[in-house]
């Protein structure tokens, strides 16, 4: 497996973000009911989202439900305010590359900020440039990823992809 060292160029902490949304992509127009941030070096944060008024009428599918354990009254019960989860997440990712292993990610953290009234505060860029630039193969990443869910407990759908992705991440190029 490659053991590379950070680039000497990379300053900023490598960070992992994803969602889990109201519906599977084909199934209509979702919005995100959770998100998950990992930092590269172990620490996680998730939040449940309460929907915005706007959200009031997208969709919603029980294949996304039963997927990510999260149903709607959990969401009112337990979600935070959309302007909350986005405030706490701009905190929790600031001075930090921000990755995903899917443009879905992106989008979801566009619908979020646009149900705030802004822009989506930070880029998330696509997690398979960083390990390309890193010169990791398809190889490794399959072992890193399999080590990694045999490693970390089994969590929430988008706590635990995030965390996953960003202990791979961390297998493949230790900090040092």
């Amino acid at each position: 497996m490659a053991t590379q060292s950070l680039s000497r160029t990379e300053t900023r902490p490598v960070a992992i973000i994803d969602f889990a949304a109201s519906c599977l992509p084909e199934a209509g127009e979702s919005y995100p009911i959770e998100v998950a941030l990992a930092k590269v070096d172990g620490s996680t944060r998730s939040w449940l989202i309460r929907p915005a008024a706007e959200w009031r009428y997208w969709d919603w599918s029980p294949e996304a439900e039963h997927l990510h354990g999260i149903s709607r009254t959990m969401l009112s019960e337990r979600g935070q305010h959309p302007q909350q989860v986005l405030d706490e997440l701009m905190a929790e990712a600031a001075g930090c590359e921000v990755y995903a292993d899917c443009d879905l990610d992106a989008y979801w953290l566009e619908v979020l900020a646009q149900a705030c009234g802004c822009a989506a505060p930070f880029r998330v860029r696509y997690l398979g440039e960083l390990l390309c630039a890193r010169g990791v193969s398809r190889g490794d990443v399959v072992a890193a990823l399999d080590r990694a869910g045999r490693l970390l407990p089994s969590e929430p759908v988008a706590r635990g992809d995030a965390s996953r992705l960003a202990l791979a991440v961390r297998l493949l190029a230790p900090v040092g």
